[in-house]
Order: structure tokens, then sequence, then C-alpha cells
């Protein structure tokens, strides 16, 4: 699965579109979605949201890349953060199973 910067690129080359004009559209300087792109910076939820309706994604899937984005920056990419997705992804549904919800697949 790709990185949320990945995406991002690979959709705005996908539709040849300059780095100027997404970042117009998203109300940031190209400067700034280039970081998106490298990896570098996170946007906001309020550019998540402008990113996902320019390029007519799921709004949650984006939030969802960012999130594990973050994780793998803070925490890096090794077994001990994959046990902790897999005790979060547990606990999650040990919380469904008690409030009565369905988990989230």
């Amino acid at each position: 699965m790709n990185s949320f910067g990945e995406t991002i690129r690979n959709l705005r080359l996908q539709q040849n579109v300059p780095l100027r004009v997404v970042a117009a559209v998203v109300e940031i300087d190209s400067t700034l979605l280039s970081r998106f792109e490298l990896g570098e910076r996170f946007p906001t939820d309020e550019q998540i949201k402008r990113f996902s309706e320019y390029f007519r994604l799921p709004l949650e899937e984006l939030s969802a890349q960012v999130i594990a984005d973050r994780i793998i920056a803070a925490y890096g990419n090794d077994s001990v953060t994959m046990k902790a997705a897999s005790i979060v992804q547990e606990r999650i549904a040990a919380y469904d199973d008690l409030s009565g919800k369905k988990p989230k697949r």
C-alpha cells in the first residue's frame, strides 16, 4: 500500500497536473505539497479533506494513510511497530464487541 504522499504524487502525475495547481486547490504552497509527496511533512485534517475532494478519493482512506505514515515516521517500520499495530487492532475489535458494534474492516 502506498503512503499518502505516494498516492497524491501518483494521482497528480497520472492526471498530468502541475504541483502548483494542486497546491492552489488545497490552499497550500507548492513547497509544502512537495514535502507531503516526499513524506517529509503531514497534512492537517482540513488539507486531507481538500485532497480527498480534489482527487475524489474516500476521506477515510486518505486519513488512514496519513495516520499510518505518522506512526511509521514516529516509531519506525520494524517488528515492534507491527506488534503494536496488531495490539491496536485487537483492542479496537474488543471495544467494538463490548459496545455492541460490529468490528470495522
